[in-house]
């Protein structure tokens, strides 16, 4: 891990850092970072000085792929030393999850231009998800939904009005991802989309509620739920899904 640069200033290609909360509900022990990338300017940046770094396997990835994970581990670094006093910069574990600091879980997404991490202390919570996602168009909202939605969800989606339905479309996309960054570093077993259902949905106050179709452990059976957040920021939504410490 490292541990020491300046967050004063941003590496080029980066800006409009910050570290507001954007859910309605805030949470104890926690932390989160955002900024806005340019992937040429970001991908091609000497980050030394912030003591980010690639990891092998991308040194010859794609500019794009690049720039995510530097972004990404920006932000993870920045949330770390809102957390813990130490700005420290996760690396990646054999299945490329990344390695939080001893006492801390945490997340990290990056869509469209835009990164973001959360992180915890372990003594508040056993995992934390986050996704960003660009709201999906209407007509590929539809379209997508079947892959996404289970039939509750897609019966959900027709009693909405058409304005309403590409964001439906995109925050329980969203909300899934965050449920599989929440429960996959606990449980390691893969699960999918059919595997979980939104069953309650309150976007104006940003709670939701989802729930297990698939059992992923003992502790994690059919039916288990688990709460989330929901917010709309600089045109991005963004999920957010906790599991408590006695989980």
């Amino acid at each position: 891990m490292s541990t020491s640069a300046s967050s004063e200033t941003l590496p080029p290609g980066c800006q409009g850092e910050s570290t507001a909360w954007p859910w309605p509900q805030p949470l104890a022990g926690v932390q989160c970072a955002r900024l806005h990338f340019a992937v040429d300017a970001l991908s091609a940046a000497d980050l030394s000085a912030w003591q980010v770094a690639l990891p092998e396997r991308l040194a010859s990835a794609a500019a794009k792929r690049r720039a995510e994970y530097l972004a990404g581990r920006l932000c993870a670094r920045q949330a770390l030393g809102a957390l813990t006093g130490t700005p420290t910069t996760p690396e990646t574990d054999s299945e490329r999850l990344p390695l939080w600091p001893a006492g801390c879980v945490g997340s990290i997404t990056h869509s469209q231009g835009l990164a973001a991490s959360v992180v915890a202390e372990r003594s508040c919570l056993a995992g934390i998800g986050l996704d960003a996602e660009g709201e999906l168009d209407p007509a590929r909202a539809l379209r997508l939904a079947p892959q996404i939605l289970v039939e509750s969800e897609r019966e959900w989606l027709t009693s909405l009005p058409p304005a309403q339905q590409a964001a439906f479309v995109t925050q329980v996309f969203s909300l899934k991802e965050s449920l599989f960054k929440a429960l996959y570093p606990l449980v390691r077993q893969r699960f999918y989309f059919p595997h979980a259902r939104l069953v309650t949905w309150q976007p104006a106050a940003g709670a939701v509620t989802l729930e297990l179709g698939k059992t992923l452990s003992p502790q994690w059976p059919v039916g288990r739920r688990l709460s989330g957040q929901v917010a709309r920021v600089d045109g991005y939504h963004l999920t957010l899904v906790t599991i408590p410490r006695q989980s």
